[in-house]
Formats: C-alpha cells, structure tokens, sequence
C-alpha cells in the first residue's frame, strides 16, 4: 500500500515539473498578445495596429481587421461631434454607442417593436426608422435621441434624409397623386418643398444648398436631380443604369456608379458646378463602396475577384490613379464604410457577417 502511494505521489511530482517547465520555456507568443490587448484598451485603437507579437524566432503584426463589437449591425454612423465614437443599430433594432479608445458600448435604445429600417442623423443624435404596430401595419417615426422625443411620419414615406448638421431632415412622401418632400425640424414639418410626379426615387442632402434626388424608371434606368432651397430643381444626369451617387460633402462633385451594356458596374466623376464633362475612372465597383477621404480623392473597396474580399484603393479623381491602402485578412464585402478624420482608420460593417471592424490604412 505503501509502495502504491509512493509511486502514485512520484508520477504527479514528475507531471507537474513537466507542466511547469513546458510552460516557463515555451514562447510567451500567448501572454504577450493577452498583455498588448490589455495595454491597448488605455490608448487609441488603432495604436495597436503598430504593436508586434513573436511568433517562434519572427515577428509579425497582431491581426489587421479588428472587429468593433460582438454584435451584428444594420447600419452605423461615426458622428462629426466626436471622432472616437461610433454610433450603430444592431440587427435587433437597439441603438448603441461604440467608444472606440476602450470598445466600451453605451445602449442609447432599447428597441421594444424592432426596427426594419433606419438612418442615423450625423450627429449621431437622432434617427428615423421604421417598425410594424400591433396591427401589423407599418409605422415611421422620428425619434430624438437625447430628449427622447418621439414623432410619427406620414405611413407613405419613401425616402428620408438629415440635413448636414442633422437638425433637420428631409421626407419623400408618395402616395396615387405623386411625390412631395417635406423639410421637417425636430420631426414636425415645417415647409413643403417640393410636389411633382415624381415616382420611385431615393433623397440625400449633401450641402445645405441643396438636396439631392435620385428618380428611377421602371426599368432601373435614373437620373439624378438638385433641389435648390429656392426651390429651383436642376438635372444634373440623365439615363444611367443602376445609378447610386456620393456627394463631396458641402461642394457640386460627385462620384457615382452606373453599369455599362455589359452589366459591368463603373465608377465615374463629375463638378457639376465647373459643367465639367463625365470623367470615367476605370474602377469597377458601386460607388455605395466609396467615400470620400478629399477634395481630390476617394477611398474604394474594390472586390479581389479571386478572394471573397473588398481591397481598399484610394483613387485621385484628377488623374485616375489608384493606390492600394488597406487589405483585410478576413472575407469582407463592404455594405457601408466610413473614413476617421485623419485618414488612416477605415470603419467597414461586412455584408458577409454584418459586424463593423477597422482597419488601418497604409498612409
């Protein structure tokens, strides 16, 4: 008996000694990584993206596609009140707020009826969505954020769009007769600003001269208009497929995307107000995958036709060049992205998982 308890008492001696020693000599690739994540969360977040981990005798860089949240996004904002925030709507219909210096999360609403579709002021402050009632019939509403105020919108709403500074929005409201868009200031209407025959069309409000109206024909073909707050409504493009437009904030410039005969989707730009003529920039992506990082440049996710992944390009639209600035390591499609101030931060929500990670670019 004694034997057995003396041999018994030597094998787990011996285990342990093992134990210790693989542990002490093996390489602190697994601890290192733990203490950078932790040493990261007192500083920016992209200042991990310049921390390095040992792999056996090499170095490499810790994962460039970092993932905001554990959560799934419909849809998200990086309000221009403040930079290091992130304001999103998860795929439950909660409104959240993403610090990202920390990756600490703030639930600004808790949705009871679930949100279907929704738009986020950009201030961050406010949106518009949408939700089925107890009748199952569906409802619009404005809601403020801060104050948490409530407005319902005309049930015929087609489109809706904030003002640039968000303290105003802009509704399509369709119905047998026609069109009409409606200026609306803390969700109470307060002018009418357009009635026309206008039919499936989409609104945006790049400058606070104008709106923005995108009108759609039954064959897909749109063409893109400008409603000046004189009222004076301007077409800026005629006939163009599958057309989808981003504004050059507060300006006339414009890229937009339309597909050729070959079903092939191209990126072009346009001044509008300079009358210059369509410039093709020899890029094929929707210009729903850009954003302007410039007066003179925008940023692109390109789809690597081999690889299920979007690749960042910036692309100057006075010569047409392109530059590679950012590629994932993960598949990613981008459904909407946004660029950080500076620049070298892209913010992406990935069609593929629908969660929002960043990535630094290489400029």
């Amino acid at each position: 008996m004694e034997r057995k308890f003396l041999l018994t008492s030597i094998f787990v001696t011996l285990g342990a000694i093992a134990f210790l020693s693989g542990y002490l000599l093996m390489p602190q690739t697994r601890q290192n990584f733990a203490n950078q994540n932790l040493d990261g969360q007192a500083g920016f977040l992209t200042d991990r993206f310049s921390n390095k981990v040992e792999v056996g005798s090499s170095e490499d860089k810790i994962p460039n596609t970092l993932p905001l949240s554990s959560r799934k996004f419909t849809t998200f904002i990086q309000p221009f009140s403040d930079s290091k925030k992130i304001v999103a709507i998860t795929n439950t219909g909660d409104i959240i707020e993403i610090d990202t210096t920390n990756l600490t999360e703030k639930i600004l609403y808790n949705s009871q009826a679930g949100i279907i579709e929704a738009m986020l002021s950009p201030a961050g402050n406010s949106v518009i969505y949408s939700f089925y009632n107890a009748q199952n019939n569906r409802k619009w509403v404005y809601h403020n954020l801060k104050t948490g105020e409530l407005s319902e919108i005309e049930s015929n709403l087609k489109s809706a769009t904030f003002s640039p500074q968000g303290d105003q929005a802009a509704y399509l409201i369709v119905n047998d007769e026609g069109g009409e868009i409606l200026i609306s200031k803390n969700g109470k209407v307060i002018k009418r600003a357009l009635k026309t025959r206008i039919g499936i069309a989409t609104i945006s409000w790049p400058s606070n001269d104008f709106i923005s109206i995108i009108s759609y024909d039954k064959g897909g073909y749109g063409d893109l208009f400008t409603l000046k707050e004189n009222g004076v409504l301007n077409k800026v493009l005629s006939y163009q497929y599958d057309l989808n437009v981003k504004w050059l904030s507060e300006s006339e410039k414009i890229i937009f995307s339309a597909k050729d005969d070959t079903g092939s989707t191209q990126l072009f730009y346009k001044d509008i107000k300079n009358n210059s003529t369509i410039a093709a920039l020899e890029v094929s992506t929707n210009a729903s995958k850009c954003v302007w990082a410039d007066e003179e440049n925008v940023v692109c996710g390109i789809t690597d036709k081999t690889q299920i992944k979007d690749e960042f390009y910036k692309v100057n639209i006075t010569d047409g060049s392109k530059t590679l600035v950012a590629t994932p390591n993960i598949n990613l499609l981008v459904r909407e992205l946004s660029l950080s101030r500076s620049g070298g931060t892209i913010f992406v929500l990935n069609d593929i998982d629908n969660k929002l990670y960043v990535l630094k670019t290489g400029q």
